[in-house]
């Protein structure tokens, strides 16, 4: 009997034919391409099924090296290429803070033993989820807490989708951190005026490191006040202006949120092209 033409017990016989003469065609095929060819060329290489990695470029904030002020520290994360399996930056820098800062001239902010559990964003407000040891280990006194909030605030606010940040432990608000400041509503950057204190042996420390070919920038003022006036509350982000420069002072003006900030920087070590700036004071005018 025929169906289409092709006879049943023929098509039958046919298909496993068929199915022999694939495997053995498909077996021919990976002999092959396990050796070299006869024209000499290489054999095909197999994908590598590592996801390849990309970087960011975050701003954190850590304590100085006498404990009187947060300053940043410009860190470069490795994360993977593909958008969608990245974490949030938001959480990168929270994660990144608890580890501490790679600057041997700065210093912790958050006790290493405190855990992130959760951090959600909405509406410019994170609401930033710790375990208790973010209090339990907390080494205290109102200087620590300052340097702990100031952390905390001003490396979150960086981003442009942080406005302000809420504490919480174990999923509870709490009263205080260290006894010192308020952090049951959420904390918002502000910017600090007045003077500002670097101790004669961070000067020296970086001034070797420009002597050595290492952070150029801290040789230009302008430059200084954009990447380091974020640690007095102002962002990296605000046109700077270079107002007058002359042998061992500076003056840099910026706006922000309607106010106009004027900075005034300094020379500790050298004075000249190749002495480092640091910021003196800022004033609001």
């Amino acid at each position: 009997m025929q169906k289409n033409g092709i006879p049943r017990g023929f098509k039958a016989r046919f298909a496993w034919m068929g199915g022999v003469a694939a495997s053995l065609v498909l077996a021919a095929l990976l002999l092959a391409g396990c050796k070299p060819s006869a024209s000499g060329g290489t054999p095909p290489q197999l994908v590598s099924p590592v996801p390849s990695k990309d970087t960011v470029i975050l701003t954190l904030y850590f304590g100085d090296d006498q404990a009187m002020e947060v300053l940043p520290e410009r860190r470069e994360v490795e994360v993977p290429s593909d958008p969608s399996q990245r974490p949030p930056l938001y959480t990168l820098v929270v994660q990144e803070l608890l580890k501490g800062p790679t600057d041997p001239l700065l210093r912790k902010t958050l006790p290493p033993e405190a855990k992130l559990l959760s951090i959600q964003v909405t509406d410019g407000l994170a609401l930033v989820n710790f375990s208790k040891e973010l209090q339990t280990r907390h080494w205290g006194g109102s200087t620590g807490e300052a340097m702990t909030l100031l952390s905390l605030v001003n490396s979150l606010t960086e981003l442009p989708e942080i406005q302000k940040v809420q504490i919480l432990l174990e999923g509870k608000k709490i009263e205080t951190l260290a006894g010192h400041f308020e952090t049951m509503e959420p904390l918002t950057r502000s910017v600090r005026t007045g003077d500002f204190f670097t101790s004669e042996e961070r000067a020296k420390a970086l001034q070797d490191r420009v002597d050595n070919g290492q952070e150029s920038w801290r040789k230009d003022p302008l430059e200084v006040a954009k990447r380091e006036s974020g640690a007095k509350g102002l962002l990296s982000n605000l046109e700077y202006k270079l107002v007058s420069k002359e042998s061992g002072r500076a003056t840099v003006s910026v706006e922000y949120n309607g106010k106009t900030y004027v900075i005034v920087l300094g020379q500790p070590q050298k004075q000249g092209d190749q002495g480092i700036w640091v910021i003196k004071s800022i004033e609001k005018k």
